[in-house]
């Protein structure tokens, strides 16, 4: 499958927020295997991610290439394969893939996924699962992995019972799925989201849904509620300190509070130093002086192959589906961060890159 020598990719060559730095190329040049262990990815399409939003706004230029390319995480079909891709990885030319660019890549040699192609390690990528499209696809590495990360370090089993806040999100809406299928019957899901987003979470399998905005400050409601029948594990998909900080009033004393750490409340220098300091202080401070007496577990997960390759069993057993909270044209990608930024997407906001290909029921697409 041949690609051409130029390609459309949104690009920045300094730190600042999208709408000020993004530009489209018509003409960057296509990457080309930069190891013999490499694909090269015909991006479908791309999903927005809070490392990458991050990186592009806080990150310096004197310490990563440029122009640089937005973004990690896509779907799409490999186009050429590097002669040391064990066949046993079935990444032949026309195989459907999602996967996310390493950080290191993204940084060093400013590769990312708003673009038309992408190339990138073999070991980054895995076989699209049949039941998701490719827009789905596209919304589950670092999202999905994270998830997983916070399912394992909560060591859920059945019969537990569990709160997730967040659980609208696009982590949380696959902790839900998952947590579910892990406590069986016999547990209890209860989430926390936003009213509109109220009955998407059922349908996801919580068994209870808290509306935040009918119950303010919901860690009063909390305490309230639960304080007879506290849970055995809290997820927290989002970051609200609040609901740590009072957690011993709804959390068993051995419980576990796990948490992808304090959400910032802007994108903004001050306003990240804050949330670091309070991930710090929770994972530290002795609980003899003042500290929460509760676990305070904070995870830090990548997409990796491993982690990919369970979240397409799980898409494929018809134990998960990705929610898509809007997809929108390439042309269009500076208005999708807006609504990315605004925190209040449910599901993965999703960039079309290029039209999917066909795929005939082997796997491959189709000339």
């Amino acid at each position: 499958m041949a690609s051409p020598t130029t390609m459309r990719a949104w690009i920045h060559s300094r730190a600042g927020p999208p709408a000020a730095v993004l530009t489209l190329s018509h003409d960057h040049a296509v990457p080309s295997l930069a190891a013999p262990t490499d694909v090269l990815v015909r991006i479908s399409h791309a999903a927005l991610t809070p490392g990458g939003a991050i990186m592009m706004q806080f990150c310096p230029f004197l310490f990563r290439a440029r122009p640089a390319i937005a973004e990690i995480d896509f779907s799409g079909t490999v186009i050429a394969v590097g002669p040391d891709v064990p066949e046993s990885r079935q990444l032949a030319p026309g195989s459907p893939v999602f996967g996310s660019v390493l950080v290191t890549r993204h940084l060093k040699m400013a590769a990312g996924s708003l673009a038309e192609y992408v190339a990138i390690a073999a070991s980054s990528v895995a076989r699209k699962p049949a039941r998701a499209s490719f827009e789905e696809a596209a919304g589950l590495p670092v999202a999905g992995c994270t998830a997983l990360t916070l399912i394992d370090a909560a060591k859920l089993k059945e019969g537990d019972s569990v709160l997730i806040n967040g659980a609208s999100g696009g982590i949380g809406t696959i902790v839900v799925q998952v947590a579910k299928k892990l406590v069986g019957e016999r547990g209890k899901v209860v989430a926390i989201c936003s009213n509109p987003n109220v009955e998407l979470v059922k349908s996801l399998g919580a068994d209870e849904v808290i509306d935040y905005q009918d119950h303010d400050p919901v860690h009063q409601y909390l305490s309230q509620r639960f304080s007879e029948t506290p849970f055995t594990t809290i997820i927290d998909a989002y970051g609200i300190q609040d609901i740590y900080s009072h957690c011993a009033d709804y959390l068993r004393s051995e419980g576990l509070f796990v948490t992808v750490g304090v959400a910032f409340k802007e994108y903004t220098v001050p306003s990240m130093l804050q949330a670091v300091c309070l991930m710090l202080k929770n994972s530290w401070w002795p609980r003899a002086l003042w500290g929460v007496p509760r676990e305070y577990i904070c995870v830090n997960a990548v997409a990796n192959l491993d982690m990919m390759e369970r979240l397409a069993s799980l898409v494929d057993e018809g134990a998960l589906k990705m929610v898509v909270d809007s997809r929108w044209d390439m042309t269009d990608a500076v208005k999708a961060y807006e609504r990315y930024l605004t925190r209040r997407a449910k599901g993965r906001v999703i960039v079309q890159i290029q039209p999917p290909p066909d795929v005939d029921s082997k796997g491959q697409t189709e000339a």
